[in-house]
């Protein structure tokens, strides 16, 4: 009989020996670890005193979600209900709590994880292209960006930006912590936002700036992807991931990713 227990600092080596190909190009668990001990909820799926299995949870209170990542299991106990057991876990968690949303992210190829979630009442609820550049310097880095207040975008509630590969709720809160920043970019004319790209540093991947394009003309977001670049070598990121939901032309990028963003409403 497995159970769900939060981690330990043994769990490390055992889980990391079974999280290394995991996908066609591999995994990042060996990445985001030691982060995600540090937050907490990191529950690790235990069987005869062995690690076989992990999910790690972030509780966005105000943001009224949960979002689920890293959801894995060691070969030879799949396909026995252990996911199945981790993401009900969370959602015990997440009523518990008072929260009525979760989330996760699920490569488009990723059919059995899919299908999966889908079995769980889990819905696509939209699909993002992920595109890795390198900063640099540009001559875009004097670009004028228009002030924004959150009343001036249409439906601001639907509206996502990607921190630390966690697809979360635009709300007053956060919109004015980013905007204090500087990282709102927002191309207006007259008077009207056309273009908008959420910048965020990543807590849990080293070296990474993280740009959210939301929406906007090809003209402007190339705009906005050599201005990121520019600000990344003045931050001393060498990395940038670039989250968009429309085909992006990216001079030099990496190759295309698509993900699907689920949701669960309880």
């Amino acid at each position: 009989m497995a159970q769900i227990r939060n981690n330990l600092p043994s769990d490390k080596a055992e889980i990391l020996s079974f999280c290394k190909d995991t996908f066609s190009w591999g995994d990042y668990i060996h990445e985001v670890w030691d982060s995600w001990e540090k937050d907490g909820h990191l529950l690790i799926l235990e069987k005869d005193n062995n690690a076989i299995g992990m999910c790690h949870g972030v509780t966005y209170q105000n943001e009224n979600m949960i979002w689920l990542e890293g959801i894995r299991v060691k070969q030879g106990h799949r396909k026995k209900g252990y996911a199945t057991n981790l993401i009900r876990h969370f959602e015990k968690i997440a009523k518990n709590s008072g929260i009525s949303h979760l989330n996760m992210l699920i490569e488009s190829e990723n059919t059995s994880s899919l299908n999966l979630v889908k079995k769980l009442n889990y819905s696509i609820i939209s699909v993002w292209n992920y595109y890795s550049i390198s900063s640099k310097k540009t001559n875009c880095d004097k670009i004028k960006f228009e002030p924004i207040k959150i009343s001036d975008l249409i439906d601001f509630a639907n509206i996502r930006f990607v921190e630390s590969w966690r697809w979360i709720p635009l709300i007053e809160s956060n919109f004015d912590s980013l905007n204090l920043q500087g990282y709102i970019l927002c191309l207006k004319k007259h008077g009207k936002v056309e273009s908008l790209g959420i910048i965020s540093e990543s807590e849990s991947f080293d070296d990474t700036m993280i740009l959210t394009i939301v929406f906007g003309i090809s003209d402007q977001i190339n705009q906005i992807i050599s201005y990121t670049q520019n600000l990344a070598v003045e931050k001393k990121y060498s990395k940038i991931r670039v989250l968009a939901k429309e085909e992006l032309v990216i001079a030099n990028a990496g190759k295309k990713f698509p993900f699907c963003l689920v949701e669960k409403i309880l």
